[in-house]
């Protein structure tokens, strides 16, 4: 046993460079408390700080100067505002480009394969972790585990290693999809049922984090990947399943766990009212990240930490002309995403990122989870990975033209 484990490390693992061994740290380190995957990034952009190759990484990107620029000034213009808060948030999503751009740099084929297979399985761990937190909650409130009530307190929802239970949410709805993508792939049925039990496990866990939100891009991603790779019969499979599931909802609505929605959504509303008045205030240049949990007292608006909107809080922390400007570096990106699909490069990771992409938007339109460490890092991990393909100088050449 233990040397057939042995033999399928070294097959998996040997003949990787440093910089993807590094990588790989990096990419484990998500699966743990935000902080740790700072550290690691601080760790990693310090040693190609002293190697004197960081300046050369951030040249080969394409663009990476407006990501840059778009940092420095949502930092200064949070220092300036005394949202102290926000300004460490700019630094730190300059150090996340920074990894992002070195991650460009390196990534292949190979080494994303496997990265996705680490983030399977380390999303099992999580899982555990989710239900001896599960275990806790209802020891606590003195509930049954069966009974599987979820209330509606943060503090009684699991959240495993993501901070908070939504973020966690959105972290199972990316490893849903990356199970998805590598399904595509692999043809034993061990394999197979592998990503199938990943899949179930991970969306138990969603249903304890009680995030609604978080089912509803599934309607559209997962049939989308299946369809545009021509797998139709996994395809009429993913319809038939979210058909019985809108069925058994309907019949059962107490299947749904948290069913205060009215409530939510006034809130909702009241939050949006409140990042409106913000922008208004601030149309050019916001105040700096997480402008609303700096404002809405001033605003007399519902305590929380963001604008729980993918279109709002971005204009609302960082104002229109950082926005346009990181959107050039995002547009530079998306070219090759585009090339993927214009030359039928590899369509499976096409697939893969257009679904990270509406997911974002989609779950995006009543939250605003990817504006966090762990899952902007994944987030990045597969959107970028279109550089397998076209991070080579002639192949920027070409796409700008």
């Amino acid at each position: 046993m233990l040397r057939s484990l042995s033999d399928f490390l070294h097959r998996k693992l040997d003949g990787f460079t440093c910089d993807e061994y590094i990588i790989m740290f990096l990419v484990c380190s998500i699966f743990l408390p935000f902080y740790c995957s700072m550290i690691v990034i601080a760790g990693i952009l310090f040693y190609l700080l002293i190697k004197g190759r960081l300046l050369g990484i951030i040249r080969n990107i394409s663009k990476s100067y407006f990501a840059i620029a778009f940092c420095i000034i949502t930092t200064l213009v949070a220092l300036f505002y005394k949202n102290w808060l926000g300004a460490v948030c700019g630094v730190a999503i300059l150090l996340i480009f920074l990894f992002v751009f070195y991650y460009r740099t390196y990534i292949n084929k190979r080494l994303f394969e496997l990265l996705l297979d680490a983030c399977c399985i380390i999303s099992l761990f999580c899982v555990v972790w989710a239900l001896m937190e599960y275990v806790r909650i209802i020891n606590r409130l003195d509930y049954h585990f069966l009974d599987l009530v979820i209330e509606d307190s943060p503090k009684d929802r699991v959240n495993s290693t993501f901070f908070n239970a939504n973020y966690y949410a959105m972290m199972i709805e990316f490893i849903v999809l990356i199970c998805v993508y590598k399904m595509m792939q692999v043809k034993t049925l061990r394999r197979i049922v592998f990503y199938l039990f990943t899949i179930a496990a991970n969306l138990f866990a969603l249903y304890l984090t009680g995030c609604r939100t978080a089912w509803i891009p599934f309607v559209v991603t997962v049939p989308f990947m299946f369809l545009m790779n021509k797998r139709f019969g996994f395809f009429s499979f993913s319809m038939g399943a979210i058909a019985v599931s809108g069925i058994s909802l309907l019949v059962y609505p107490e299947l749904m766990q948290r069913t205060s929605i009215l409530g939510d959504f006034l809130k909702r509303a009241k939050i949006w009212k409140t990042a409106v008045k913000g922008i208004k205030a601030h149309p050019l240049f916001g105040e700096g990240p997480l402008t609303y949990y700096h404002i809405y007292k001033q605003y007399g608006g519902h305590p929380t930490q963001h604008a729980h909107n993918v279109i709002l809080d971005p204009l609302l922390s960082h104002g229109l002309i950082p926005c346009i400007i990181l959107l050039v570096y995002l547009g530079s990106n998306l070219k090759e995403v585009w090339l993927l699909f214009k030359r039928r490069i590899d369509m499976r990771l096409f697939s893969l990122i257009v679904a990270f992409l509406l997911t974002v938007l989609i779950h995006g339109i009543l939250d605003y989870t990817i504006y966090w460490v762990q899952t902007s890092l994944l987030f990045f991990i597969v959107f970028s990975a279109s550089s397998i393909y076209f991070h080579k100088e002639e192949y920027f050449d070409e796409i700008e033209r």
